[in-house]
C-alpha cells in the first residue's frame, strides 16, 4: 500500500495533509479526492460558486503530485504558491 496526501488549496493558500492515508493505488485516492470534493460542496450551502479555486492536491510522501481534483467548477486553480 501507498502512503497518499490530501493537500486542500483554497484560491492560492495551501492548508496540508500531514497525516496522509495508506491506499491501494492512484484509482483509490482519486476516489478518495473526489468524495473529499463532494463531502466539501455537500457542507457549503452556497457551492459550487463560492469554493471556486479551491482544489483537492494529491501527492505521495515525497511531495510529487499525481492529481489535482476541483472542488468547486472551474478547474484547478492557475495558480498556487507552496510557500504559502
Amino acid at each position: 500500500m501507498a502512503q497518499f496526501f490530501f493537500h486542500l488549496w483554497r484560491g492560492g493558500q495551501l492548508t496540508p495533509d500531514e497525516v496522509g492515508v495508506a491506499l491501494s493505488s492512484l484509482e483509490a485516492a482519486k476516489i478518495r479526492a473526489e468524495r473529499i470534493a463532494s463531502s466539501l460542496l455537500d457542507r457549503n450551502e452556497a457551492a459550487p460558486t463560492c469554493l471556486l479555486g479551491w482544489d483537492i492536491e494529491v501527492t505521495d510522501a515525497a511531495g510529487e503530485t499525481f492529481l489535482v481534483t476541483p472542488v468547486g467548477d472551474g478547474g484547478p486553480a492557475a495558480k498556487r504558491d507552496p510557500t504559502a
